[in-house]
C-alpha cells in the first residue's frame, strides 16, 4: 500500500465496506485543497505538502475501488485474518460465472487470432459473423459480472451493520474482498476483449 496511515484515517472516513465513491472524492478534494503543494511557504513545506498530497491521492484511489477498500478494511478490522494466506471459498454460482468469463474470453481471443491472418475482403466478411458472436458472448459475460458486482456492493451495508453490532465477520469480509477482486479483474479483461473482438 505504501502509506503509513490507512486510507480511511488519512481521509477522516469511518472504516466501512459500503462507501460512496462520490463521498470519497469530495473528502479528497477538500483535504487535498488544504495541503496543495502550490500553497507551500518554502521548499521544505512544498515537499511535505507534495508527499501528503500524494498520500491523499493514493487513499482516494484505494477507497474508490471496492476490492481495494475491502482489503484495507480487512487489514484495519481483522489484521490477523488479512495476513493469513487462507483462500476464500467460492460457491457454485461464482465458479459458473468464472466458466462463462473464461469461455467468452477464449472466443474473443480466437477471433483476434483469426483476424490477424485475414488478408482478403471475402475472408474478412466471413469473419464478421464470428466477431459478432464473440462480442455478444463477451458483453453477456460482462453483464453477468456487472450484476454480480452490483449484488456484492448492495450486500456491503449489511456487512457494515454486522461489524457495528460487534459481531465478528472477518471471514465474510475476506470472502467479499476476494470476490470483488475477481469481479474487478474480469470486468477489465472483458472490456479489453470486447475492444479487441470488434476491432
Amino acid at each position: 500500500m505504501g502509506m503509513t496511515t490507512d486510507p480511511f484515517s488519512l481521509l477522516g472516513l469511518e472504516p466501512t465496506a459500503a462507501l460512496d465513491p462520490a463521498v470519497v472524492r469530495q473528502v479528497f478534494q477538500e483535504r487535498a485543497a488544504a495541503v496543495h503543494p502550490d500553497h507551500g511557504a518554502d521548499a521544505a513545506d512544498r515537499a511535505e505538502r507534495t508527499a501528503l498530497f500524494a498520500s491523499l491521492n493514493e487513499a482516494q484511489r484505494c477507497l474508490s475501488s471496492t476490492p481495494q477498500r475491502l482489503r484495507v478494511l480487512l487489514q484495519v478490522r481483522y489484521p490477523e485474518l488479512a495476513a493469513s494466506h487462507a483462500g476464500a471459498v467460492m460457491d457454485g454460482a461464482f465458479m459458473e460465472l468464472f466458466g462463462a468469463v473464461g469461455a467468452a474470453l477464449e472466443k474473443a481471443k480466437a477471433v483476434q487470432s483469426r483476424r490477424a491472418g485475414v488478408v482478403s475482403a471475402l475472408a474478412r466478411a466471413m469473419l464478421m459473423a464470428d466477431e459478432t458472436m464473440a462480442a455478444d458472448a463477451v458483453m453477456g459475460a460482462l453483464g453477468a459480472v456487472n450484476d454480480a458486482m452490483g449484488a456484492l456492493e448492495r450486500a456491503l451495508p449489511a456487512l457494515d451493520e454486522t461489524m457495528r453490532s460487534g459481531e465478528a465477520c472477518g471471514p465474510q469480509l475476506k470472502a467479499a474482498a476476494a470476490r470483488a477482486g475477481f469481479l474487478e479483474k474480469w470486468q477489465a479483461q472483458l472490456r479489453a476483449a470486447h475492444a479487441g473482438a470488434v476491432g
